[in-house]
């Protein structure tokens, strides 16, 4: 197994080595490199690849079977799961432009019938959060008006062990993510999923809209630097209210390299 390029993993960022390589591993299951049922390379010859310690990989490896992307059987190796190769791998953006996007809409946006309870959280919340079973949440429910017009409504958990109290002050000039951040909480990434949905009855209620209207629904996890979920995000978004804008760039070592690559092909045929 060669080495991996030089840059895949780096000092030079804030992500810890061990994350660098969960998330080139992850790509490589999700890009189909190592396919369901592949096994994958013992820790020591990733150790070799990454040129990391034995402790490095197997804090990624945890990570991947957290994920649920691997297994791991006794006296035989570890072994994808059976994601799809077909399926699309997620996209690594920057955390810190997510977070500027989260306060410029904090300050731009009225907050709006905001509660604050501490209550046990629901199934998906828990998994999400990897909570057992009596653990406790602080819930914080709020709706968004934007010129007078309610443009969405959210629910946020966080474990009440982490013993954060966050009040409606600083959630009208911060998001929660910077909120977490000034009290203490070293946040290292997030997952954010976005799909798209219907308006059902609770829907058209919060929102003042027709059942049936187009709607954003946006689910984020937050883990902190030891990559323990510390935030669960969930919202609802009028369709024509968010939109979701990424600026697309090549690393300057693969421009071109594409052209090149199938007109050396063309010239072999």
């Amino acid at each position: 197994m060669n080495k991996v390029p030089t840059d895949a993993i780096s000092d030079g960022t804030r992500l810890p080595r061990y994350y660098q390589v969960y998330l080139t591993i992850r790509d490589w299951i999700f890009n189909g490199n190592y396919s369901s049922g592949a096994q994958l390379p013992t820790e020591t010859e990733l150790c070799d690849t990454f040129g990391v310690s034995r402790i490095t990989v197997r804090k990624a490896v945890d990570l991947l079977a957290e994920d649920k992307l691997i297994s791991r059987e006794q006296g035989r190796g570890t072994f994808v799961t059976g994601t799809s190769a077909a399926a699309p791998p997620p996209l690594t953006g920057d955390m810190d432009q997510l977070i500027k996007r989260l306060d410029a809409m904090a300050t731009r946006s009225e907050l709006k019938d905001i509660k604050f309870d501490e209550v046990e959280p629901d199934e998906e919340t828990r998994a999400d959060l990897r909570l057992h079973t009596g653990a406790k949440v602080q819930r914080i429910t709020l709706a968004r008006n934007l010129r007078g017009r309610r443009v969405g409504y959210s629910s946020t958990y966080i474990p009440a062990d982490l013993n954060v109290r966050i009040s409606a002050e600083e959630l009208s000039s911060f998001s929660f993510i910077s909120i977490l951040e000034k009290k203490g909480i070293d946040i290292l990434s997030a997952d954010q999923l976005i799909g798209g949905t219907l308006a059902d009855l609770q829907d058209a209620n919060m929102l003042a809209c027709a059942v049936g209207t187009p709607l954003l629904r946006l689910r984020l996890v937050v883990f902190d630097s030891a990559y323990r979920p510390v935030e669960r995000h969930v919202a609802t978004y009028l369709a024509d209210f968010y939109q979701h804008r990424i600026h697309l760039v090549r690393r300057p070592s693969e421009i071109g390299f594409r052209w090149a690559h199938e007109q050396k092909a063309d010239d072999a045929g």
